[in-house]
């Protein structure tokens, strides 16, 4: 039977009571996996992250991209011939990735450039001023996530600023520690964010390159 792969793990981790999952287990690692059984689809993926994230508390997790496959359990223990993995799992052992979304207000932000002189203007090409009127936004509004995010980056052992995927927000993922968790979200609300998490750290592995997803896991 084919199987999907979904992370590396220390041997003997903790399964939450109902997990989808089982380990594949060689010494001291293990692969986390489940039954392949056809395309997936984006319930498939959100079920994923959420069967993921449920074995944070049992011990670190090195997540793989979401649909990575192998055809055998013989075929499955091969990501466990990744350099670094148990390096990674003692760095990241009691850790987690926590996502901040900021969401600005757009004309507050362009009278705050304008205000600033940070945009002097000039020039006739109205696409190309408004191309230099939206980095100047995007420039001011990364700096306010910077100051307003200081008490979250304080907790945090790395930051990595994220594409928002909306021209109005800041995304931002932290690498925090797991009784960090409630005081990460109140500093949040403290701002009035969103906190999404805790996650695995998908952004702070230097691992093998996965496959890329629509889902972006």
């Amino acid at each position: 039977m084919s199987l999907h792969l979904h992370a590396v793990v220390r041997a003997r981790h903790r399964l939450p009571d109902g997990s989808p999952f089982r380990l594949i287990e060689v010494d001291d690692l293990a692969v986390v996996v489940s039954a392949h059984h056809g395309e997936l689809t984006s319930a498939d993926a959100t079920a994923h992250l959420a069967a993921l994230c449920a074995l944070l508390p049992g011990g670190p997790v090195l997540p793989l991209r979401i649909g990575t496959t192998a055809v055998d359990e013989r075929a499955a223990v091969l990501a466990l011939r990744v350099p670094g993995l148990r390096e990674h799992l003692e760095r990241l052992d009691g850790l987690a990735e926590m996502h901040v979304r900021l969401v600005f207000d757009e004309e507050i932000a362009l009278r705050a450039v304008f205000d600033s002189g940070a945009f002097t203007g000039g020039g006739r090409d109205p696409i190309a001023q408004g191309e230099r009127i939206a980095q100047a936004v995007g420039v001011w509004r990364g700096k306010q996530a910077d100051t307003l995010l200081e008490p979250v980056t304080a907790m945090a052992s790395a930051v990595a600023v994220l594409d928002a995927g909306e021209p109005a927000s800041e995304l931002r993922a932290f690498l925090v520690s797991l009784d960090q968790l409630d005081a990460v979200r109140a500093a949040v609300a403290e701002i009035n964010g969103t906190c999404t998490g805790p996650l695995p750290a998908y952004h702070f592995l230097d691992l093998a390159p996965q496959p890329t997803s629509r889902w972006g896991w």
